[in-house]
C-alpha cells in the first residue's frame, strides 16, 4: 500500500503551522518504520517519480510507503469559506506554480503538442465532465444494500449484516 497525505497547508481554515507541532507530516510514517518522504505535489514529474518508487517497493514486496503530497488549494475549504486567513499574495504565488500550467509549458516547450492540440484536450475534458455531471444528476440513488457491495473479497465476512 502507498499511504498519501494531501497537505495543502491548511486544516479547514487554520494553517498546519498553527495546528500541529509536527508540520512535516510525512514524519508520522517514520514512527512505524515506513519509508516516508515529502513530495512537491505542485510538480507532476516529482509526483510521478515518487509514486513510481513507492509502487516498485510495494510490488517488490518491500512493504508500504508514505508520501506527503505538499500542494495548495486556491479557494476556501468549502463554499462558505471566504479564505480570509490567506493573503492574495500567497494565493497568487502558488498560482504561479500551478501544476497544470507547468505541464502545459513543458509540453509546448518540448513541442509535444501545440496550443491548438491543448485547446482540443481542454474542450474534450470539459465535455466529459459535463456528461459525467449529467449522468450523476440523472442517475437513481443507490439502494441501501449497495453500501455493502464490493467492499470485502470474503463474501461470508462475519461482521457484515445480512
Amino acid at each position: 500500500v502507498i499511504f498519501i497525505i494531501e497537505n495543502n497547508g491548511y486544516a479547514m481554515g487554520t494553517s498546519v503551522d498553527r495546528t500541529s507541532n509536527v508540520t512535516e507530516l510525512y514524519k508520522s510514517g517514520l514512527s512505524y518504520d515506513i519509508p516516508s518522504e515529502p513530495v512537491d505535489a505542485m510538480n507532476v514529474i516529482k509526483v510521478h517519480r515518487a509514486v513510481a518508487k513507492a509502487a516498485k517497493r510495494a510490488r517488490d514486496g518491500e512493504g508500504p510507503s508514505l508520501l506527503e503530497f505538499r500542494t495548495y488549494r486556491y479557494k476556501g475549504h468549502s463554499m462558505s469559506d471566504p479564505a480570509k486567513y490567506r493573503s492574495k499574495e500567497e494565493v497568487e504565488s502558488y498560482k504561479e506554480k500551478d501544476p497544470i500550467e507547468q505541464v502545459k509549458k513543458m509540453i509546448l516547450s518540448k513541442s509535444i503538442l501545440n496550443s491548438e492540440d491543448i485547446d482540443v484536450i481542454d474542450q474534450n475534458i470539459k465535455e466529459q465532465v459535463k456528461k459525467s455531471v449529467e449522468f450523476s444528476e440523472n442517475s437513481p440513488y443507490p439502494s441501501p444494500e449497495d453500501a455493502y457491495k464490493d467492499i470485502y473479497v470474503q463474501e461470508d465476512y462475519p461482521f457484515l449484516r445480512e
